[in-house]
């Protein structure tokens, strides 16, 4: 079964869900962006964005192309949160 990633903020509007599939082949947290870049070429900007943080398990990665991912993984993308 694939597992999902979780969508926040304005990434959840963009998408249009609160969570998408795991994309297949997205091995690392580095692959899964590289992924959805691709397959979501309109949003490619907002996804190349540094400022569009990846969590797995709750923890916020730091090194993308380290952090091995699985289905059983919780992952997120969050975006850039605004203050006010």
């Amino acid at each position: 079964m694939a597992g999902a990633v979780l969508l926040f903020g304005r990434l959840k509007d963009a998408f249009g869900a609160s969570s998408i599939e795991l994309p297949e082949g997205a091995g690392t947290a580095a692959e899964l962006r590289a992924l959805l870049i691709h397959a979501n070429p309109d949003l490619a900007e907002t996804l190349r964005s540094k400022a569009v943080r990846i969590a797995v398990n709750q923890e916020l990665v730091a090194d993308e192309a380290g952090t091995r991912i699985t289905s059983a993984d919780e992952i997120a993308l969050l975006p850039p949160l605004s203050g006010g």
